[in-house]
């Protein structure tokens, strides 16, 4: 059985791209999470020791919880305002990729690498493998079946992006490539107890504090939970909005749950809203109000005067969904 997804067309053409270009940058997306800051730091290393001039060019800061992951010296702002290749890893939307969108739109050939639903760049190669868990899955296929260079370090940001977008593997759409790619990386000298230990053993007590605020105040109705993350109990709390996103998990995972959604406040009247479901399409919903993801874990952006309104938008759109 066939387990791989990269068609040879498209390996074949991201090669051809990547040996035809003298400057490359990839691109990573607003917030940073595991998959993102692997897939996009991995790939540039592998194709630095190819023999590439390449960087990854920082739109956000990173979140507390990733900073013990290696090569992060390389998340940086872009040395030039064009490349001969540009790179978009993680998503499909030029939006997501904050000031970097003019530098894509400038450069001479893009590419998109992605594993969500619903990208509308127009780029001279998309390779959108909706299937895949994880960015990292299909970053670690194409240095797998074009012989790239891997190594532990690469190993490392690889499996990192694999255990977070997967759910330390429990999500639905793993499959058996999945775990044949995280016993390769770990035969390539992944030490996966010290990425486990960073990721769910060294949460601060005060992040801890901060969650059982935001549930303590949740609201549960027809199999739904409903939680607000604000900026006043972030700085409360001394924590990062960031901490917040395993907050709608934790709801998710009640047995009296089927739909989670929290609403977390940024700064421009941007109140980003993140949904995980047991067996519901939140995708088709997060598409239909702007945003988009996995049909089990997705988001879109509300822009309103204040955070009262902007929960009120969320609710109703909660409310409506089928759980």
């Amino acid at each position: 059985m066939k387990l791989e997804r990269i068609s040879k067309e498209h390996l074949d053409e991201f090669i051809k791209m990547v040996d035809e270009a003298e400057t490359i940058a990839i691109a990573s997306h607003v917030n940073p999470d595991g998959d993102n800051l692997g897939s996009t730091l991995a790939l540039r290393r592998s194709l630095e020791k190819y023999g590439k001039d390449i960087e990854v060019i920082a739109i956000d800061p990173i979140d507390d919880y990733l900073k013990f992951l290696p090569e992060l010296e390389h998340y940086k702002e872009a040395s030039r305002d064009k490349y001969d290749l540009f790179m978009i890893l993680d998503c499909s939307e030029f939006d997501r990729i904050g000031h970097a969108t003019e530098i894509a739109k400038k450069s001479d050939k893009t590419l998109v690498i992605d594993h969500h639903v619903g990208g509308k760049i127009n780029c001279d190669l998309n390779m959108i493998y909706d299937k895949a868990p994880a960015t990292c899955e299909i970053v670690y296929e194409l240095i797998d079946r074009l012989d790239l260079p891997l190594d532990e370090t690469i190993g490392t940001l690889l499996f990192t992006g694999l255990c977070t977008d997967t759910g330390r593997f429990m999500y639905s759409n793993v499959s058996e490539y999945t775990f044949k790619a995280a016993g390769r990386l770990i035969t390539s000298g992944v030490d996966y107890e010290y990425i486990y230990k960073n990721l769910y053993q060294s949460q601060p007590v005060s992040v801890m504090q901060f969650h059982n605020e935001v549930i303590q105040n949740a609201k549960f109705f027809d199999k739904k939970a409903f939680a607000i993350a604000s900026k006043a109990l972030v700085a409360k709390h001394g924590v990062q909005m960031g901490d917040a996103e395993s907050i709608v998990n934790k709801l998710r995972d009640l047995k009296e749950v089927n739909v989670s959604m929290i609403v977390k406040e940024y700064d421009d009247g941007e109140y980003k809203v993140s949904m995980r479901s047991k067996t519901t399409d939140v995708a088709a919903v997060a598409r239909a109000n702007g945003g988009g993801g996995h049909i089990k874990a997705s988001g879109f952006s509300i822009f309103d005067e204040s955070l009262e309104a902007a929960c009120e938008k969320a609710l109703e759109i909660l409310k409506e969904i089928d759980a």
